[in-house]
């Protein structure tokens, strides 16, 4: 009987999927122990299924132990022949048993492949990869470069006969000190190509990290403390290369990047300097010149020459990205000369979706600093230069000029995310003034990233990354607030003002102002007005940072039904890159994707017709008619995002799922008022009630000195 052994501490979200994948084996002669702080509630979580099978047995463990500590109590208790180890967000093969045990040839141990997987899935192996089981008798220690015990099966008497435990008191590479003693006791470890295990890449690194991705403090605090544990044990040559290997290994990718900034070095450099100086010296001479450098250098105690060294490898490894790099020789300059230069009290830069447009928070923090606070002088990133109000400098996003105002100003206002290149200098205010109220799920909210080219994990850490350099976040609502405070990570001060960009919707909604704005965008005056704003769809696109949208909304026929009555606006959002063919539509359908304010035109419209996008919740501040042409709800709440909202229930408006539908409500649309009017006024009382026309002052009031 196989024994294996589960720990499940806070992976409740990801069990019910490694547990299935053990029930589904082949090989049924197991037992699987899953090790919890609370089994009871852990039972309520996996269902009945799984606690009727007398072969999955609940161990209690004690709160907040360590998975090595928990793996110790599992081997306590296992009554197999053979031990397992199976990570609980982790899955495997139906047939990775059957294939592990029949594979063993006589040997204590075996090893299969692994691999790393950021869903679930049912693939195991295309059939182009299905080969012949293959036994390779490799260098043992090739198989525990990730100083992993996962997807070994183990003979429980090897285990005995040499006392294996975990490290109890490190979480992470408490592996070293059961496997390292292990491979020690064999000569060689079959390796089985077929035996599929699959590694979860965790989504989300910063709220709910694996081990794999703790913080870089905690796994460096391990990584040195089993080191030298084990360092005092008497090793062979290839143990110790092993462990001289992972420590050089996880110096050059973490800790090179961590010294960065040179206070870490004054915090480390005593724990560094104790660990590095018992590398072998026989396998420094096999690294390259640079890391040999760097370690003698720590070895020879001293802090001083290892920071000036630091400083002369960032330099230039810098330098030689600002050779190969897009953008790089000016992110150089930026780095190397910009931000040696004070900052400029008086200096606010403000940035709208990319540079892509003057329009948003951001243009209405601007007009309300124009008319209550002189003194300040103001940069516009713009990357189609424009005349704008007030006369500020304008400069083109990733231009030279844009890395020099980025580093002077003390205040960066902007509405979507900056650089990565942005460095935040002490000093610096950052207002993120956001761009919408979520429907959708964002960041640390998401359980999966569809974006093209996007890890998720890296996704979310680099978000956390921008959202740590906000010292300010407007929220439209309350609704809103606890969605950012929680997606976003925020910590600093959230204004709970509502947005700037709705004051035009209190303060300019009257008909003189209307007719202003439809003779600006040259629309007949004697009809109403339908704007249709979609949102994009995550895994429609060109390339990165290019969306598609295909166009549903037969325009056509609504020409045929409405056209001597309405016009239709078609607003698409600012990621979108797809061009609209109007030929045959001329006079009715009218592109204004690309116009700056969107207040704008939800003042010269009668009627609004979207889908997830959150241009309803500002347009509900003018109490007129949402359409929701929601075509594709079942793909997008289930697979793409998923929504914080019922949209059922909550919306102010019906969901149509055809073009029949949404002309029947045009052509019934007094009805569909009356029929949602009590919705339409929760709906206005719970998102719209923080907009009272005065956003811009009171924001301006709360960041800007006078």
């Amino acid at each position: 009987m196989i024994s294996i052994i589960i720990p499940a501490e806070k992976n409740e979200n990801y069990i019910d999927r490694a547990l299935e994948s053990v029930a589904d084996q082949t090989y049924a002669d197991f037992e699987a122990l899953i090790l919890h702080s609370n089994t009871d509630a852990l039972k309520r979580a996996v269902g009945q299924k799984f606690i009727k099978d007398a072969r999955f047995r609940f161990i209690e463990t004690p709160k907040d132990i360590t998975a090595g500590a928990a793996r110790n109590i599992g081997l306590e208790a296992v009554t197999g022949e053979y031990v397992y180890f199976l990570d609980s967000d982790d899955y495997i093969s139906s047939d990775a048993l059957q294939m592990l045990i029949e594979n063993m040839d006589g040997h204590p141990i075996v090893r299969g492949r692994m691999r790393r997987t950021e869903h679930d899935s049912s693939e195991i192996e295309s059939a182009a990869e299905k080969r012949r089981t293959t036994i390779f008798h490799r260098n043992r220690y090739n198989l525990v470069r990730n100083h992993s015990a996962l997807h070994f099966l183990i003979k429980k008497d090897l285990i005995d006969r040499l006392d294996l435990k975990f490290a109890e008191a490190e979480q992470t590479y408490s592996d070293l000190m059961f496997v390292i003693p292990m491979l020690e006791a064999v000569e060689v470890v079959p390796f089985v190509y077929e035996a599929l295990y699959f590694r979860r890449r965790r989504n989300d690194p910063i709220t709910h990290p694996s081990l794999r991705q703790m913080p870089i403090e905690q796994r460096m605090h391990d990584m040195f403390a089993i080191y030298n544990r084990l360092k005092q044990s008497r090793l062979s040559f290839e143990a110790e290369t092993l462990l001289d290997t992972l420590l050089l290994n996880f110096y050059r990718k973490h800790l090179i990047v961590k010294f960065k900034n040179k206070d870490e070095i004054d915090v480390h450099f005593e724990g560094l300097q104790e660990t590095i100086r018992k590398v072998n010296p026989s396998v420094l001479k096999t690294k390259d010149k640079v890391l040999q450098l760097d370690v003698r250098t720590i070895q020879s105690r001293s802090r001083r020459t290892f920071k000036r060294l630091s400083r002369v490898r960032d330099v230039l490894r810098d330098a030689k990205r600002g050779f190969t790099k897009r953008n790089g020789r000016k992110e150089f300059i930026y780095k190397y000369s910009y931000m040696k230069k004070p900052l400029m009290d008086d200096l606010v830069i403000f940035e709208s979706f990319q540079g892509k447009s003057y329009s948003d928070s951001p243009k209405y923090i601007y007009q309300q600093m124009l008319k209550s606070r002189s003194g300040y002088n103001h940069v516009w990133v713009l990357n189609k230069k424009q005349k704008l109000p007030g006369d500020p400098v304008t400069v083109k996003r990733f231009s030279l000029k844009y890395y020099y105002y980025m580093a002077r100003a003390k205040y960066i206002v902007s509405n979507v995310r900056m650089p990565n290149s942005y460095i935040k200098r002490a000093g610096q205010k950052y207002l993120q003034t956001w761009h919408g109220t979520p429907l959708k799920r964002l960041a640390g909210d998401m359980d999966d990233v569809h974006m093209p080219g996007t890890n998720a994990a890296k996704y979310k850490k680099n978000f956390s990354k921008e959202t740590d350099k906000w010292d300010y976040l407007i929220a439209p609502n309350a609704y809103s607030s606890a969605i950012f405070k929680r997606a976003f990570w925020f910590t600093n001060t959230m204004l709970e003002t509502g947005y700037p960009r709705n004051d035009i919707l209190m303060t300019d909604d009257n008909p003189v102002i209307i007719q202003d704005i439809k003779e600006k965008l040259g629309l007949p005056k004697d009809k109403k007005v339908i704007l249709y704003a979609p949102t994009w769809r995550d895994d429609e696109y060109y390339k990165v940072g290019q969306y598609k949208f295909s166009m549903q909304l037969d325009l056509e026929r609504l020409k045929e039904k409405f056209g001597d009555e309405y016009i239709i606006l078609l607003r698409m959002h600012y990621v979108v890159a797809s061009k609209m063919d109007l030929t045959g539509l001329e006079g009715f359908a009218y592109d204004v994707s690309k116009y700056d304010d969107v207040s704008e035109l939800y003042l010269a419209s009668d009627m609004l017709i979207t889908d997830y996008s959150s241009v309803f919740f500002d347009y509900a501040n003018l109490r007129r008619p949402v359409l929701f042409f929601t075509y594709d709800i079942e793909k997008y709440r289930e697979q793409l995002r998923g929504f914080y909202i019922d949209m059922e229930t909550e919306l102010p408006g019906p969901l149509l799922m055809t073009n029949g539908a949404v002309v029947d409500a045009i052509e019934n649309i007094g009805e569909i008022e009356e029929e949602y009017q009590e919705r339409y006024d929760a709906f206005y009382d719970r998102f719209c009630s923080w907009d009272d026309g005065r956003a811009s002052e009171k924001v301006v009031d709360a960041v800007f000195e006078e």
